[in-house]
């Protein structure tokens, strides 16, 4: 949605909003959040995903300012110029689209997804007791930012952790890099954002997570 959303003409801080809110800010995640893991951490999880969401969308349409407008503008240009009408029903060009985006995301995807689970035992080592302090908050921040996971996978992940002894500051951490962003949501984008902006929204996830974890230690999650 987000890919499409920016071939469409969308700017880039409503296309990065839309990505990154539709994940960590879903009402129904935030629910079952509540119900398994406790209301605190919802409201840690809102709090967190604001800042992201808005914080992020406002900061990158400063950081490209008037070159996206510049860029958008000559994209829809070009589109209107040489926009040519597909023949055939709404349906037959909607499956035509549908096909062109598979094609070119579906391998994309199932390769770095295909990685990622491959390198797991690197980015979820072994937990016990003993995971916590900021060098754990840390590498689960960027482990979580890397990591594709379903819609609130993060949950179940954080509980089962835990019981085996995962700190709340690395926990926190996880739950909020977790949803946002990962390796291959990163990749896809990187064909209609610039790439100087990507790096800032994944620094700016693992910022979050740090400065999450810390949040969560210091009021005794």
């Amino acid at each position: 949605m987000a890919l499409g959303l920016r071939r469409g003409g969308c700017s880039i801080g409503a296309s990065l909003a839309y990505w990154l809110g539709n994940p960590i800010l879903n009402p129904a995640t935030m629910v079952f959040m509540g119900f398994v893991l406790g209301w605190h951490w919802v409201g840690l999880r809102l709090v967190a995903g604001v800042a992201l969401v808005f914080g992020v969308a406002y900061l990158v349409e400063r950081l490209v300012g008037l070159e996206s407008v510049a860029a958008d503008t000559e994209q829809r240009a070009e589109r209107a110029a040489g926009a040519v009408v597909r023949p055939g029903s709404i349906w037959a060009r909607w499956l035509a689209a549908l096909w062109q985006l598979a094609v070119g995301l579906i391998p994309e995807y199932v390769v770095l997804v295909l990685l990622l689970g491959a390198s797991r035992a690197w980015l979820f080592p072994a937990v016990g007791p003993e995971a916590t302090g900021i060098l754990w908050t840390l590498g689960l921040a960027l482990a979580g930012t890397l990591f594709v996971i379903p819609t609130a996978g993060e949950i179940p992940i954080v509980q089962t952790l835990m019981t085996f002894g995962l700190g709340v500051g690395p926990a926190a951490a996880l739950m909020t890099t977790l949803p946002p962003v990962s390796l291959p949501s990163l990749v896809m984008l990187a064909r209609v954002v610039p790439l100087k902006v990507l790096a800032f929204v994944a620094g700016a996830v693992i910022l979050l997570g740090v400065l999450s974890g810390a949040t969560a230690v210091t009021l005794g999650f």
